[in-house]
């Protein structure tokens, strides 16, 4: 599905901290990745004043160290199914044992 951007909010993941999902391909839908959904943070800082919900980030990581970068991918749940594509930027891990990524939605 597509999501529309302007009416996803934090309170919608927040239930899934902890729970798998997937990244996966835009074209084909292939899974590249499972990762674990770590962190939902509300970003109310950057929020524009004619926003309709507040801004907020999602935090995933997965054991080892995968090979995906920066780019657009669909995030798959097995409940909700895949929406997007969103942006996922790769960051620094707290662990380096695992990798992590971001994906922020303003």
């Amino acid at each position: 599905m597509t999501a529309d951007y302007s009416t996803l909010s934090a309170d919608q993941f927040s239930p899934h901290v902890g729970q798998t999902f997937r990244f996966l391909e835009p074209e084909g839908r292939s899974a590249i990745v499972e990762v674990e959904l770590t962190m939902v943070g509300e970003r109310p800082e950057f929020t524009p004043r004619w926003a309709k919900r507040t801004s907020f980030a999602l935090k995933f990581e997965t054991l080892g160290s995968s090979e995906l970068w920066n780019g657009s991918y669909l995030i798959d749940h097995p409940v909700d199914g895949p929406m997007g594509p969103f942006y996922v930027v790769r960051t620094a891990p707290r662990d380096p044992a695992r990798a992590c990524f971001e994906v922020v939605f303003n």
